[in-house]
């Protein structure tokens, strides 16, 4: 018969670190394509506001992240249609959406017309920009930030007067090079996104930005897939998702972003 463990040997036990339960079952793939200071890509390593975000928020509930990267179409496609990515985040939410995955918001963004300064164009609305017919718009190709703006750029679309261009910087040299007049997102991403190019970032004072009526805040967060994750798993990404909205994910974001740019575009959800 085995002898019994000395009961001081027993307490040391109790009193060891036990291993931690994983919230996730396995590794969550959530592909990044360059964002502003959001999502940063350099020499194939991911950081910014929301990889960090969620790396810290995944050590404590016992779940692991992969990035791969990619172009924002191509994000896109993995997520919405063949279902290869887990979670799409900054993602803003449209009806469209929300019948493929669930939302978590997280975040709101300032939507607004940018133009240059030396063009002088008046648009106080949504209609008011329509009716300038001979003006031209340019947009990120899978860009969405909200409905309102999904159906301004197809009634643009039906109009031909809309040009897609495959990144952020590349919208800034139309608009410099005035192929296209004017373009329609959040802010403080294109800020930060030409700030980081250094051929694009003489541009940044000679932008103009104008709110619009018809042009919300748009509600921003990440979509949890419930096509290629269990609904443990989701339910484990939607509780650590929205944790991130108390507190950490606005940390990271006075981290990366000038306090002038997060005044003018971000407020924490």
């Amino acid at each position: 018969m085995l002898k019994s463990l000395p009961i001081v040997t027993l307490l040391a036990a109790a009193l060891l670190p036990q291993p931690a339960v994983a919230g996730c079952s396995r590794i969550i793939k959530v592909p990044a394509a360059p964002t502003g200071q959001s999502v940063i890509v350099q020499g194939g390593k991911v950081s910014g506001v929301i990889p960090d975000t969620l790396r810290e928020l995944g050590a404590k509930a016992g779940c692991t992240f992969e990035f791969p990267v990619m172009p924002r179409a191509r994000m896109a496609f993995q997520f919405l249609e063949s279902g290869q990515a887990d979670v799409m985040v900054p993602a803003s939410r449209s009806a469209e959406r929300d019948l493929r995955a669930t939302f978590v918001p997280m975040m709101k963004w300032k939507v607004e017309l940018i133009t240059l300064k030396a063009r002088k164009i008046k648009a106080r609305s949504v209609p008011a920009l329509l009716a300038q017919k001979k003006l031209r718009g340019v947009a990120v190709r899978s860009y969405v930030f909200g409905d309102e703006y999904n159906a301004l750029l197809r009634q643009l679309e039906l109009e031909r007067r809309i040009d897609y261009a495959d990144d952020l910087a590349a919208v800034g040299r139309l608009l410099k090079a005035g192929r296209v007049d004017f373009s329609v997102m959040a802010p403080s991403i294109f800020m930060s996104t030409l700030s980081e190019d250094p051929a694009a970032r003489e541009l940044l004072p000679q932008l103009h930005y104008q709110p619009m009526d018809g042009l919300p805040m748009t509600e921003s967060g990440a979509y949890v897939s419930r096509r290629s994750l269990p609904a443990a798993d989701q339910q484990a990404l939607r509780d650590l998702l929205a944790d991130s909205a108390k507190g950490t994910l606005w940390r990271y974001f006075q981290q990366y972003y000038p306090p002038d740019m997060l005044r003018f575009a971000v407020v924490p959800h």
